[in-house]
């Protein structure tokens, strides 16, 4: 019987070492025994990111933006490779994908380019063989094949716009938050989460400084009607819905 597909995003701070992995496979194949059939995008873990640009900077004042790509769209081959190892370990047909592999076109610039469409079938193909897709986000491909990555954030725009080609009927964000306040509550213990925002006022909040979701995957969010929950990863409930 056909699967429904959908979307999981995983930030970075949810696979951060092993146990954030092994839980994220908890999630995952709690999904899947439900009956859906989960489409993962990953986001490199923990701080590798920033780690990785670091390096750059201390051998060039100014590193090439193509160089850059090459060596950031590293992070989330790791974490989808690690996800991918841990989730066939637990009987699960996952298997690893880049960018470039599922055919995510983007424009031509280096870091921080804007995503095109999909060029191949290769994403439906895997879907259409039951297995699970694990994505690396951020990241596709250019011109001439070459590595490019999008905006900070990008892998939630990766996710929505998987979503919007796939017909998933929302995106589960999990993150390491439980879901979507008022008033950053590291800054005022009163901060009142939110249950349920519409899209426009979590527009004005990424705008505002908010940094729970990439503010052009809500814009493409919104455009396609595609709700997007925000899963807290301790415990694989909702906090927040976006719609």
């Amino acid at each position: 019987m056909k699967k429904e597909i959908i979307v999981l995003k995983f930030g970075g701070n949810t696979l951060a070492d092993q146990d954030k992995i092994l839980n994220a496979v908890k999630i995952i194949k709690s999904k899947y025994d439900e009956g859906f059939l989960p489409v993962i995008v990953v986001s490199a873990n923990g701080n590798m990111t920033d780690v990785l640009l670091e390096t750059a900077c201390s051998l060039s004042k100014n590193p090439d933006k193509r160089e850059l790509d090459m060596l950031v769209s590293t992070g989330e081959r790791i974490s989808m490779a690690l996800l991918s190892i841990a989730l066939k370990d637990a009987g699960l047909p996952a298997i690893s994908l880049t960018g470039s592999q599922i055919g995510l076109t983007t424009t031509a610039e280096h870091s921080g380019a804007d995503i095109v469409g999909l060029a191949n079938d290769r994403l439906k193909s895997e879907i259409a063989k039951n297995n699970m897709p694990i994505i690396a986000g951020f990241q596709g491909i250019g011109e001439h094949k070459e590595i490019t990555t999008l905006k900070r954030g990008g892998s939630d725009l990766s996710a929505v716009f998987l979503a919007k080609e796939l017909g998933a009927s929302c995106v589960e964000m999990i993150k390491d938050v439980e879901g979507v306040f008022e008033k950053d509550p590291k800054k005022d213990e009163t901060a009142r989460k939110l249950n349920e925002v519409c899209f426009d006022k979590m527009q004005k909040m990424c705008e505002n400084g908010a940094n729970v979701l990439h503010g052009a995957a809500i814009k493409l969010a919104k455009e396609n009607n595609i709700p997007i929950k925000i899963i807290y990863y301790k415990t694989g409930e909702m906090g927040t819905i976006i719609k």
